[in-house]
């Protein structure tokens, strides 16, 4: 008399196999997420930069002055410049200028040559001129 033998469900070492497997996937997509995840990050900030940048240069041509502001947090907070104040990605606050470059996602604003031009630095690096 012969046994038959019915399969139920699997063995251990079938599904050591699949948490091996989804291990090894898991190790090689959570770097590339979090290096995706901090690219945005740079990309957000860095336009929402350019953003204050163009508030600026609005606000000088609505001003009818060739001077630039030496203070940009009421033009950031402007209804007329902004629909809503652009967000910094990284504090998840509103953008407002430092007077240092302190950590990722500080930007500093200085007027210059009696407000005839302003320099604008960040942190990270935006390629601004």
């Amino acid at each position: 008399m012969r046994k038959e033998r019915k399969m139920r469900g699997f063995t251990l070492v079938e599904l050591l196999i699949v948490l091996l497997i989804l291990g090894i996937l898991i190790g090689l997509a959570v770097p590339r997420y979090l290096t995706a995840l901090e690219k945005s990050r740079e990309t957000t900030f860095c336009s929402n930069v350019r953003s204050i940048i163009s508030a600026i240069e609005t606000y000088r041509m609505n001003q009818g002055t060739q001077y630039y502001p030496t203070d940009v947090d009421t033009i950031i907070a402007s209804a007329a410049y902004f629909s809503q104040p652009p967000i910094n990605p990284y504090t998840g606050t509103v953008m407002t200028p430092t007077t240092t470059l302190a950590g990722k996602g500080t930007f500093t604003y200085t007027a210059t040559n009696n407000g005839l031009d302003y320099i604008i630095t960040t942190n990270p690096t935006c390629g601004l001129q």
